[in-house]
């Protein structure tokens, strides 16, 4: 019984002297040599853990007003020999930079073996100027993947651009010379990011400009893409509504001009044919005027910039309102106010008549 009493004792003491011995040793790898206000900034950690006795690696931070966390929960990856390696971006907030401090603690059945901090030194960012073609995109890389440019409205046309960067702020992309423009979605897949963005510019304007900062190259650089307002759907460089194109105006004339012929001929000869060929006529004036694709719009209905889920919101109607359908894409109408401007809803603020 005695010797039961002092090996438990023994062992006891020497659980407390493992436990209270540290096994967890953090180091990062070296910190870049210029950082940017607004940069996503990635720090390396490597960590050697010597005790055995743990089923997990978990990772906490200290709240920090001049840098952000992105990616708190990132896992620890094994590389052999005890060690281990993470991965952890940062966002800058303000010239004057203290990342959070970083707490490492292993867990065995949910339960808390030991914990130790990494206090990552002070650093300083550069606040880059502020100009208006500039997007303030700080990346690693950046290319504008394809875009487009239709009518918006009588003297407004919309450019959508689909823009993919690597490291970079892609959410904070916005040109202050432009009223109205934005971010519509983003997407992101590890350092890569996705964003499309709009932009409502006047129709005549040529060119659409901005620039980014490039690491690679610490410098800004110009992205020029040429403006061309496509002829789409019901969209024309002459006018939002097809029926105030000239095309539509001389189309509209012939109808009535063979309507009018073949009614002469019907009178003169009295031939079914020529009376068929003037109802021809007759019927496809009418069907141009799109009666079928007049709709009514939901009050407190929203109309947005594209058709895809959570797209910026550009106008919501107060009442309910007779608008044109125009098209259709998934789960989306796209349609013409009264007042000119297209913009996408959801099929289940149409009424049809």
């Amino acid at each position: 019984m005695c010797t039961l009493f002092f090996l438990s004792l023994a062992y006891a003491e020497e659980e407390r002297v493992y436990t209270s011995s540290k096994s967890i040793f953090l180091s990062h790898a070296e910190l870049p040599s210029k950082l940017y206000v607004g940069q996503i900034f990635s720090l390396k950690v490597k960590a050697i853990v010597t005790n055995s006795r743990f089923d997990d690696i978990i990772t906490l931070f200290n709240e920090s007003a001049s840098a952000e966390i992105l990616n708190p929960d990132a896992k620890w990856q094994p590389l052999g020999n005890s060690s281990y390696e993470n991965t952890f971006y940062f966002k800058l907030k303000s010239p004057s930079v203290k990342l959070p401090l970083l707490h490492v603690t292993l867990l065995s059945q949910g339960q808390n073996v030991e914990s130790e901090t990494l206090d990552v030194p002070s650093l300083h960012a550069v606040q880059l100027k502020k100009e208006p073609l500039f997007s303030n995109v700080i990346a690693q890389n950046l290319s504008v993947n394809k875009y487009k440019t239709t009518t918006f409205d009588a003297k407004n046309a919309i450019i959508v651009l689909e823009i993919e960067a690597i490291q970079a702020n892609l959410r904070d992309f916005h040109l202050s010379a432009i009223a109205k423009n934005g971010v519509d979605s983003f997407s992101e897949n590890s350092t890569s990011q996705k964003i499309y963005y709009y932009a409502i510019i006047p129709n005549y304007q040529k060119t659409f400009e901005f620039t980014y900062f490039d690491l690679p190259s610490n410098k800004f650089l110009k992205i020029s893409l040429p403006v061309i307002i496509e002829n789409e759907e019901v969209s024309t460089q002459l006018g939002l509504n097809p029926k105030e194109s000239i095309f539509e105006f001389y189309k509209n004339i012939a109808y009535g001009v063979l309507a009018f012929i073949f009614l002469l001929l019907f009178l003169r000869r009295r031939s079914v044919l020529y009376f068929l060929l003037m109802a021809t006529f007759i019927a496809l004036f009418i069907l141009d005027k799109n009666p079928l694709n007049k709709v009514e719009l939901k009050s407190s209905s929203t109309l947005m910039i594209l058709p895809t889920e959570g797209s910026t919101v550009f106008f919501t109607n107060p009442k309910a309102i007779e608008v044109e359908k125009l098209a259709e894409r998934q789960q989306y109408v796209k349609v013409l106010l009264p007042d000119g401007k297209i913009g996408w809803t959801s099929r289940e603020n149409i009424v049809k008549h």
